[in-house]
């Protein structure tokens, strides 16, 4: 029995690595990738190309199984739905790895994927309302909770993948778990993808864990988070599935939880609710010290805790998971405790948030500004006379802004910009053929300590983005010296011809 589960993890694994290993040799997973995210913790542009591993180690192993089938079975249909709606998923995050869709888009064709899957026989047919005997079976609240369960476990998955090793480990774990419930229920297909699906991201991971050479993208992350979501139902009994979701959804405790509070952070501050930002967990624990591996190790000690209690809904018959529960609110109680959360804190929390809203959106309004002016720029010098007026606008009265080996800065008069005790300062590092570095100031009694660290890191966005669409229109890395090559269309030589740096 050993063997065989071995097998399949490691014809994944090598598959998975072989595959990335010859793109990253080759250099062909470099292209599509000159983007810059302001957010992400990685140095440097890292190809995006891991999914494309991580999809040939698991397609791989259904082939195996494939060739297994037997025709008359009536979960066939379903079979090739868990493996079809893992291609589509895989090929929508492909998409937006090299050409970037809309949000509004990108959720359509997830929404799409997850009707074909409910159609095809995975679904949340009933299940049971908790402390009671109601048995919910109604064709419209399945269909809705499928599409939510699937849409919401892709985008899970995807919104974690901001740390090296992070989403990869995570779903490493999930993926374990399903082999378990697999095996449990005697469902072999699920247990055999799933043991591929381990092997495979075990591959990506060699090439993915702290110091990443790549990442998986969009299109690891779909497809990862659309297996978890398809082999949970399909490890249901009888369509009551309540059970089966349960175990998922506590080894997901960690980005869960992450998620939930970056949501109600966003919406506190009046940010977009799916913006980036820097106030993950991940991004806590590296800003007390703790480097990405360990950082990762933490998260991954954190996960395989909330796994135990995955686990736990099925041992014994759930007969130790309240136990389970019961230690962890005891550690989110001392945890709270340990935040000093008060009526006063929280007052001054939202008082904070409403009072930062409008300063939030005009901010978010002059970074578009400053990205569309990018395109118009004729030389560096310029689109740095357009970022000082950005500054202005936003509140900032001093800014010193390094390129390469030169600095430039500038101040507001008649304002303490150069009292530093009067003054808040942060400082944004950004990573290319050119290095580029950008310190802040504004007023303490402009702002409030939130408030200004929340612009700032606006600002220091705006000016990524900006600079990553010059390079990207020029083909060449911004200095200060630089200047933008001759327009090769009547539309954009027009754009240049009106534009009016703001000095």
């Amino acid at each position: 029995m050993l063997f065989p589960l071995l097998f399949f993890i490691l014809l994944g694994c090598f598959t998975s690595w072989l595959v990335i290993h010859c793109l990253l040799a080759t250099g062909l997973g470099q292209a599509g990738n000159a983007d810059r995210q302001h957010h992400h913790t990685h140095v440097g542009v890292i190809p995006r190309i891991g999914g494309i591993g991580i999809a040939a180690g698991f397609g791989l192993t259904y082939l195996l199984c494939f060739f297994q089938l037997n025709a008359s079975d009536n979960q066939t249909i379903m079979h090739f739905a868990v493996v079809g709606g893992a291609v589509a998923a895989f090929m929508l995050g492909f998409i937006d790895d090299f050409r970037p869709l809309g949000a509004k888009l990108k959720l359509l064709a997830q929404i799409l994927i997850a009707v074909a899957a409910y159609k095809c026989g995975l679904s949340i047919d009933s299940f049971m309302i908790p402390f009671t005997a109601t048995r919910v079976d109604h064709e419209l609240i399945s269909f809705v909770l499928t599409i939510g369960w699937f849409v919401a476990i892709m985008n899970l998955i995807n919104l974690i993948d901001g740390l090296d090793g992070l989403a990869g480990g995570v779903g490493l774990m999930l993926m374990a778990l399903l082999a378990y419930l697999g095996y449990q229920h005697a469902i072999i297909f699920s247990s055999i993808l799933a043991l591929g699906m381990i092997g495979a991201i075990l591959g990506f991971l060699f090439h993915n864990f702290p110091p990443a050479k790549c990442y998986m993208g969009d299109s690891g992350a779909y497809m990862i988070g659309y297996v978890i979501a398809a082999l949970s139902l399909m490890n249901s009994e009888k369509g009551a599935v309540l059970a089966a979701l349960i175990a998922p959804m506590l080894a997901l405790a960690l980005p869960i939880v992450d998620v939930a509070f970056a949501l109600l952070r966003r919406g506190l501050k009046g940010l977009p609710l799916f913006r980036p930002d820097r106030g993950h967990i991940h991004h806590r624990l590296m800003g007390s010290g703790l480097s990405r591996r360990n950082t990762v190790l933490v998260l991954y000690a954190i996960s395989l805790f909330a796994l135990v209690g995955g686990v736990l809904v099925f041992a014994d018959r759930g007969r130790y998971l309240p136990l389970f529960l019961g230690f962890v609110f005891i550690i989110v109680i001392f945890a709270l405790r340990g935040q000093k959360i008060s009526v006063d804190s929280l007052q001054i929390l939202l008082t904070d948030s409403l009072q930062s809203r409008q300063d939030t959106r005009n901010a978010l309004y002059l970074k578009n500004w400053l990205v569309v002016e990018a395109e118009r720029a004729d030389s560096a010098v310029h689109l740095w006379s357009d970022f000082r007026f950005v500054l202005k606008k936003m509140g900032f009265c001093r800014a010193e802004l390094t390129m390469g080996a030169e600095t430039r800065d500038f101040y507001v008069p008649n304002t303490a910009h150069e009292d530093l005790d009067l003054l808040w300062q942060e400082s944004h590092e950004s990573h290319g053929e050119v290095s580029v570095a950008l310190l802040l100031y504004a007023e303490k009694e402009q702002f409030s300590e939130s408030q200004f660290s929340q612009v700032a890191d606006i600002a220091a966005e705006a000016l990524v983005l900006a600079r990553g669409k010059w390079e990207e229109i020029n083909g060449s890395p911004m200095a200060f010296d630089s200047t933008a090559k001759q327009a090769t269309d009547y539309r954009r030589q027009k754009a240049r011809n009106l534009y009016r740096p703001t000095y």
